[in-house]
């Protein structure tokens, strides 16, 4: 009689253990990515005439709800994806292969778009508070966290 207590408890830890609760014990659930905050542009690429890069905002507030906003479409708040599958990253990198092996950000202009058909995709990365942009075809962009 007394095992059964035993056994239900050492059932409960180990289901704690690989739960969602030991995430959040650890500090691992609920993180923030280091992508989201409000961001402004310090570098602008141009083209060889000079003109900037029209796919990139001034400013941009990126949201831990998986949305944001850019400042060149002040109006939308839009969906982004940060965290691809292999399968996402493979379509991606027969896209261009710019993509293979990068970090990539993915923004939906039409949220019933599917992600593999946005033409919003960013190869980015974050250090710090500095976060870099690059549109295939372009410099890279740098932006400084204000927020």
């Amino acid at each position: 009689m007394r095992r059964f207590p035993l056994v239900v408890l050492v059932v409960a830890a180990v289901m704690l253990l690989g739960s969602p609760v030991r995430q959040a014990l650890a500090g691992e659930a609920g993180a923030v990515p280091p992508i989201v905050g409000k961001w402004m542009i310090t570098h602008r690429p141009v083209d060889a005439a000079g003109k900037p890069c029209p796919y990139l905002p001034e400013n941009m507030e990126i949201s831990k709800d998986h949305t944001l906003v850019m400042s060149n479409f002040p109006e939308f708040r839009m969906a982004y994806k940060t965290e691809l599958s292999a399968d996402e990253q493979q379509a991606l990198a027969a896209r261009s292969d710019s993509y293979k092996g990068k970090q990539l950000l993915l923004i939906k202009p039409d949220p019933r778009m599917e992600w593999l058909n946005t033409p919003m995709v960013y190869i980015y990365s974050v250090r710090k508070n500095v976060m870099t942009l690059e549109v295939v075809g372009w410099e890279t962009a740098t932006f400084k966290r204000t927020k």
